[in-house]
């Protein structure tokens, strides 16, 4: 910067590593005085830092403004698009001003936004609602490179899932509930639900089927990846990744293990130096205040990790206790895992085999009846009911070395959430084994 010019504006663009190596005093001390000529001297000069990442040396932040810049939105995207038709010399009949269209770039930066519709319209020749799926192809490895996010296109139905007709209803009659017909009617957009219960029991297939019938987008949130090493790295994790949910909704934010991520709260302050629960802080907050439809899936195996701020009224809808299938459940579960493999049974076989699967999850019972399949198959035949109930009875459940977890957590459950299935849970099949398997924690499903 010319010392004798006092109109001077110097961009230093992705500048940041360079305050990183040996903390570069002199380097600091050159923008300290950049900063004061510009304050207390008579001239105009103005300094500006471009970067992708927070990172300000503590000797600048108090002369620094911090400008966050927000993703694109909707007239900003088509903007971008029309710059792109311009450059491609797309014509009116090749280009189709859709929502979709528009939607389907929701989440990406202005560089990105650019790169996927040049790269649809270099393959394509267009940009039409049919250019949607490279569109997200697109914005799915984007998301995925980031780390945080996992962007999934889910297949799953509520059809797919057997029982839990209690969250069935839940989320029916909330399918609406994000139109702008809802919203004039005074109702306020879902925030979400917290599905407790053992692996297997369908917490993670629920959330897959109610992104998918609700026609959203589904982001799976990986707590794993969130924390970092660098001080104040993973609250910044935390607040890019909601800030991308925000930036796609209305969408379904689905968290998986979310104990997993917040194990070790309770003495974060003499272990992480607090990370976890100003992580849990940042999360709690933007479940309380969020303006955007974002629907949040919580899931948890172990309820005794889970800290009670997460289970309050008011972040979360509604919570949900995922019991073991009951016989009619696990009916509903064997005909739909048959008849995904174009396969069918006589109703009293299946019943058969319902009965024979007491205390088996719904993962426990497609995993049979796949072994099952895949022995029919080397003998160069149809599968039987013979061969499933070989299967379940080559297998060990997890109800029969946790019945007493599985207790506890049935009692937990009275009064602090809904049943998802309105059936009678059944009682616990007696174990085999002379050995119980202790616990010296109150609910680990792990």
């Amino acid at each position: 910067m010319d010392p004798d010019r006092n109109d001077t504006v110097l961009i230093l663009e992705d500048f940041h590593p360079f305050l990183d190596i040996d903390r570069q005093p002199e380097l600091i001390s050159m923008l300290r005085s950049i900063y004061k000529r510009s304050v207390v001297g008579s001239g105009s000069n103005t300094l500006i830092l471009l970067q992708p990442e927070m990172k300000i040396p503590s000797e600048l932040e108090k002369e620094i403004q911090v400008l966050e810049l927000p993703l694109p939105e909707e007239e900003e995207i088509r903007t971008l698009v029309k710059s792109v038709i311009d450059t491609f010399n797309i014509g009116p009949r090749d280009y189709d001003d859709n929502k979709r269209l528009i939607d389907a770039a929701l989440g990406l930066t202005t560089g990105e936004v650019l790169s996927a519709f040049s790269c649809a319209a270099v393959k394509r020749k267009r940009l039409t609602v049919e250019e949607v799926p490279l569109i997200v192809a697109e914005k799915k490895q984007v998301i995925s490179k980031r780390g945080n996010l996992e962007y999934y296109e889910p297949e799953q139905m509520m059809t797919d899932i057997g029982g839990l007709d209690n969250l069935k209803d839940w989320l029916d009659r909330r399918n609406k509930a994000f139109s702008q017909e809802a919203a004039d009617f005074g109702l306020d957009a879902p925030r979400g639900i917290m599905l407790l219960g053992l692996p297997g029991t369908g917490k993670s297939l629920a959330a897959k089927a109610v992104a998918n019938t609700w026609q959203m987008p589904l982001l799976r949130l990986d707590m794993g990846r969130i924390f970092g090493g660098i001080v104040g790295q993973s609250e910044s994790n935390m607040r890019a990744a909601l800030n991308i949910a925000e930036t796609i909704a209305p969408c379904v934010l689905w968290i998986d293990e979310i104990e997993k991520g917040m194990s070790g709260m309770q003495s974060s302050g003499a272990t992480d130096g607090g990370t976890t629960s100003r992580v849990l802080g940042t999360f709690l907050t933007w479940m309380q205040e969020k303006k955007k439809p974002v629907f949040v899936v919580a899931t948890a195996n172990n309820i005794s990790l889970l800290p009670p701020e997460l289970l309050r009224k008011g972040r979360v809808d509604e919570i949900f206790f995922v019991d073991l299938p009951t016989k009619k459940e696990r009916c509903e579960i064997i005909n739909i895992h048959l008849n995904k493999r174009n396969r069918s049974l006589p109703e009293n076989d299946v019943e058969t085999i319902a009965e024979k699967s007491l205390g088996y999850t719904g993962a426990e019972i497609e995993e049979a009846i796949k072994d099952a399949m895949y022995r029919a198959f080397s003998e160069d035949r149809d599968i039987t009911v013979g061969d499933i109930l070989d299967s379940i009875g080559a297998t060990t459940p997890l109800s029969r070395t946790m019945s007493e977890v599985i207790s506890q957590t049935r009692e937990w459950a009275k009064g602090r959430a809904v049943p998802a299935s309105p059936e009678t849970p059944e009682p616990l099949p007696e174990a085999k084994c002379a050995y119980v398997l202790k616990q010296e924690r109150g609910n680990p499903f792990d």
